[in-house]
């Protein structure tokens, strides 16, 4: 169901407000760019710092202007399933796809409390969820084995992963071929696409959807060479999206291409020059070396 190179989109502000016209925008260069799903309101949508009736305004207008051409998921994300359900039982209503659900952050729950979160969550919403495991965000890693437990609830359809022992990923698919395991790294990407993996939700993607649809058609191709040429070129983007807070790189480099302003709610703030000039030479890099 969510497989392929997909997006974990910006939520473009103008003047302090969310920019629906350069979200429809963004949406309509995914989708002409061969992007298979697009997420909103996670961290890189900074899903945690705009207003519900902000939240309602992105959500309704990614699933309108996708219009069924590309899945929309929507990050629904808290520390507890009080608050995460009716999160999800919103963008249900709202016509979303599927949920990305992020293990609770801060609390440091155990494997036992993390496997019981997500079955009550699973238990009391209707559409797909795609398990969230990012340790370096929540302080806390979700095991192997709890990700194989709760792999057999129907609806927990996929995990996205910034785990980067890929072994993980080998072993999980070992023992569960038919779950989908999507990158949550995009510097390792490949080397999870390598071990199995389906796809990846990037930040990365943002700037350059067309390289990164390619460089996962290249992999399923069997095109070695050049696969590795577009991971080549990509590995130094991964990393400028990365040298700051995500996603105040990739907002400035989207306002450097002209797609939107570059705005981002505190206590998030923009780039300083230093990470603004490295991230000008690697754009300036892949526009020259790209084709």
């Amino acid at each position: 169901m969510f497989s392929g190179s997909m997006v974990a989109l910006v939520t473009p502000f103008r003047k302090g407000d969310v920019d629906l016209e350069a979200l429809r925008n963004l949406i309509e260069l995914q989708i002409n760019s061969g992007t298979d799903g697009i997420l909103v309101c996670g961290t890189t949508g900074e899903g945690t710092l705009i207003t519900q009736k902000e939240r309602d305004l992105v959500i309704k207008t990614a699933i309108q202007t996708a219009n069924k051409r590309v899945p929309i998921i929507v990050g629904c994300s808290s520390t507890w399933p009080a608050e995460t359900i009716p999160l999800i039982q919103h963008a249900e209503e709202l016509g979303a796809d599927g949920a990305l659900v992020i293990t609770p952050y801060y609390i440091k729950p155990s494997q036992v409390g993390i496997a019981n979160h997500f079955a009550v969550i699973h238990d009391n919403t209707n559409i797909p969820i795609i398990m969230y495991n990012n340790p370096g965000r929540c302080k806390v890693n979700m095991s192997v084995e709890v990700i194989l437990e709760l792999s057999k609830l129907p609806r927990i359809v996929a995990l996205k992963d910034t785990d980067t022992n890929l072994a993980r990923v080998s072993f999980i698919k070992d023992h569960i071929p038919e779950f989908t395991l999507l990158s949550g790294d995009d510097a390792s990407y490949l080397g999870f696409l390598a071990h199995g993996g389906d796809g990846c939700i990037s930040v990365t993607a943002n700037i350059v959807p067309e390289l990164m649809k390619q460089l996962y058609v290249a992999w399923r191709n069997k095109n070695i060479d050049e696969t590795q040429r577009i991971d080549r070129l990509l590995a130094p983007l991964h990393q400028a999206m990365f040298l700051e807070s995500s996603p105040a790189p990739v907002k400035y480099a989207l306002a450097k291409l002209g797609y939107i302003s570059n705005e981002i709610r505190l206590p998030l703030v923009t780039t300083t020059e230093p990470t603004s000039k490295r991230i000008d030479l690697v754009l300036e890099k892949v526009k020259n070396t790209k084709h």
